[in-house]
Formats: C-alpha cells, sequence, structure tokens
C-alpha cells in the first residue's frame, strides 16, 4: 500500500509550520488590530481577521486530516484574501494617519502568506505573489502615514521583496526537495523492476540448462542404449512438447502449477544461497491451483533480494530459512534470520532500500505485499504475500 508522498509529508509539515507563525502573528498583532481599529471603516477589521486568520490556523488541522486539494483550496482563499484585504485598505482607512513608527498591521506579514502559498502553487505563482503583496504591503505603509512623501518607498519595496523572499524560497525548497525525492523513488522501483527482469531471465537459463540435462540428454541417452520403445517415444514427446513450451516463452499473465513454482524459487534463492533451509509446503493445494507468472517472478525476486540482505547485514553467525506455503488462492514466502536485526520503525519510508528492492517490487503485482518484521538482537523476517485478485471469496 503506497503511503503519502515525501512532497505531500513536507507540504504537510509546512502548512504546520505556517499555522504556528500565523498564531504567533495573531498574538502579537492583536494590540495594532485593536488600536487601527477605530482608523478603518467598522466592517473591514472583523471581516479580514477571520478571512486571513481562519484559514491560517485551520492549516494546522488541515494538515492532519485534510487531503492535498483542500488543503491548496484553503491556502489560495487565504491569499486571495490577504490581498484583498491590502487592496481595501486605502478605501476603508478614514484616519487619522499614522505615526511613521507605524504599520498598517494588513501589510505586516507578507512573508507568512507568501511561505503558505509555496506548499500548493507553482514557483511562478508563489514568486509573483509575493513580490505583489511585498510592494503593495510598502504602498500602504507609504499612503497610510504622516509625512509619506519622506519615506524612500522603492527602498522599502526592495527591502519588504528580499527579506520576505529568503523565507519563501526556503520552503519552496523543501516542498521541491520532496518532490525530487518522489521522482528518484519512482525510478529506483523502475530500477528494481527490471533488475527483477534480469534475474528472472537468468532463472530462465537455469531452467533451459536443466530441462537440455534432464530431457534432451537423457532421451539422447535412451535411445542409444535401448533403442526404440513405447517409453522412448512418450519421453521424447514429454521433451519436446517442454522445449516448444520453454522456445514460445512464459508471458506474465500465463499462470505455472505449484511445483513449476517452487522449482523457480529454489532456482532464485539458490544463487544467493545454497545452503539456505527451503520448507515449502503444498499440501493443501488443489491440483488446479496456479500462480500466474508476473507473481512467480516478483515473489522469487523479492525473496532473493530478502536472502541477499539477510547475508549482508544479518551477521556471520545467522542462520537464515525460507518457509513457503502455497494455497489454492494465495502464496506465502517468510524469509527468517536470527541475526542482528534493525528497528523498521527508524527506517525514513522515502529510504531506497527495502521500500524499493522488496515492497516496490511486490506492489507492482496485483494482490502482492510485503512486510518487514524486526528488532535488534532479535533477528528479521520478511513476509511475502500474493492473493489472487480475481478470488472473491
Amino acid at each position: 500500500m503506497h503511503g503519502p508522498s515525501a512532497e505531500e509529508r513536507l507540504a504537510r509539515y509546512m502548512a504546520r509550520f505556517a499555522s504556528a507563525g500565523a498564531f504567533a502573528y495573531l498574538a502579537l498583532l492583536a494590540p495594532q488590530i485593536l488600536s487601527q481599529f477605530g482608523r478603518l471603516q467598522p466592517w473591514y477589521t472583523p471581516l479580514f481577521v477571520c478571512a486571513i486568520f481562519g484559514p491560517a490556523l485551520g492549516l494546522s488541522f488541515a494538515s492532519f486530516r485534510w487531503s492535498m486539494r483542500r488543503i491548496r483550496t484553503l491556502v489560495t482563499a487565504m491569499a486571495v484574501a490577504y490581498l484583498s484585504g491590502q487592496v481595501l485598505w486605502l478605501p476603508a482607512f478614514d484616519g487619522p494617519l499614522l505615526e511613521l513608527t507605524e504599520s498598517a498591521w494588513i501589510a505586516v506579514f507578507p512573508g507568512l502568506i507568501s511561505v503558505t502559498t509555496a506548499i500548493a502553487w507553482s514557483n511562478r505563482a508563489i514568486f509573483t505573489y509575493l513580490v505583489l503583496v511585498a510592494s503593495f504591503g510598502q504602498v500602504v505603509n507609504y499612503y497610510s502615514r504622516v509625512d509619506h512623501g519622506n519615506v524612500p518607498l522603492f527602498s522599502d519595496i526592495v527591502f519588504g521583496v528580499m527579506f520576505c523572499g529568503l523565507f519563501t524560497v526556503t520552503v519552496t525548497l523543501v516542498v521541491r526537495t520532496g518532490r525530487l525525492l518522489d521522482t528518484t523513488r519512482v525510478a529506483a522501483e523502475y530500477q528494481a523492476a527490471t533488475a527483477a527482469a534480469s534475474a528472472a531471465r537468468s532463472v530462465e537459463r537455469e531452467r533451459f540448462d536443466a530441462l537440455i540435462h534432464d530431457d534432451v540428454m537423457s532421451t539422447l541417452l535412451s535411445a542409444a542404449r535401448a533403442g526404440n520403445s513405447p517409453a522412448l517415444t512418450a519421453q521424447s514427446s514429454t521433451a519436446s512438447a517442454r522445449l516448444d513450451r520453454l522456445r514460445s516463452g512464459i508471458a506474465s499473465t500465463e499462470r505455472v502449477g505449484p511445483e513449476s513454482f517452487l522449482a523457480y524459487l529454489r532456482s532464485a534463492l539458490s544463487e544467493v544461497d545454497d545452503h539456505v533451509v527451503i520448507d515449502a509446503g503444498t499440501a493443501a493445494v488443489s491440483v488446479d491451483t496456479t500462480v500466474p507468472m508476473d507473481a512467480v517472478r516478483a515473489l522469487s525476486a523479492s525473496a532473493a533480494e530478502a536472502l541477499r540482505n539477510s547475508v549482508r547485514h544479518a551477521g556471520d553467525r545467522a542462520e537464515r530459512e525460507v518457509h513457503v506455503r502455497v494455497a489454492t488462492d494465495s502464496v506465502r514466502i517468510d524469509v527468517r534470520d536470527d541475526g542482528c536485526g534493525f528497528d523498521p520503525g527508524s527506517v525514513a519510508p522515502h529510504r531506497l532500500g527495502l521500500a524499493v528492492s522488496i515492497r516496490g517490487r511486490m506492489r507492482q503485482v496485483p494482490g502482492g505485499s510485503a512486510e518487514v518484521t524486526s528488532e535488534p538482537g532479535s533477528g528479521t523476517t520478511v513476509t511475502l504475500t500474493y492473493r489472487d485478485p480475481g478470488d472473491t471469496t
């Protein structure tokens, strides 16, 4: 099952950061908002305090509960409300004019709103909005103060844009890093699938070698020793049929029986560790039970990767075993070791080890899943499960 992307997780963290900033600004600006209430038309202050700080404070709750689409809608509503508040300040401002050391409360936090848009908008929209609100905020101050002609408006605009831009760029890069990480993860999963296909071809070559030895050479040897007979005819027909089947290849949608699946799995595991104990059970399986070849390849490649990880990381004294259970509509493989183990919870979800080589491979098969259970000092178990999606029971 796919979790949230790295970009989405980082965007949600930034939403909580922005919401905390909005709470701090509201607490710090409350006296200033109240002192300027009488200088504005009565409708202005309650309308825009609610329209701006309401969504900003709500971002914290939304980051835990809402979808990213709804969060983006909330961010957009807040950004539009803030820009509207700046534009309507001048017609709503009745005076008296502010002192040179005072600022209009609506012009104090353009950086906070720009930071918030960084979790939801494109880069071009973010920085266009930043320049717009940072500049217009200085215009609001310019025309709301006494002796505004002595204030260097252009310098204030440049300073405001640069100061707010520092924080906005930081958050934008954080979210972009998550996006790049997601792209890298998708590419790594594709490479893992390609590696699995390569491993599958290697296994197929081994099966071809076994077929040549077990069927073709044995048939020729029987013909040389015993001559023509009904048994030889049946043996040669079987060998010919198997050669035709191998030549045509096994499609990903073709299904194989439990014995063929186990042979394929053993071949993949023996490439990693030819001494591993494999406990396979098929006693309760119907004679008609089959497993699709794409599931066979994914299970075999993932089990081989789990065994390879155990060989590399479990320790020199670790003992390994593989338990395989094939049921009528499902397959389960447990790759276990009693080695040093690790804490799966300490592994970041975007790491490309188990997440790609094992979980990623199994996710590509409908009905496939992988679970890793481990504790420091208590060994590791990798459980691979496949359930036929066509089964409705």
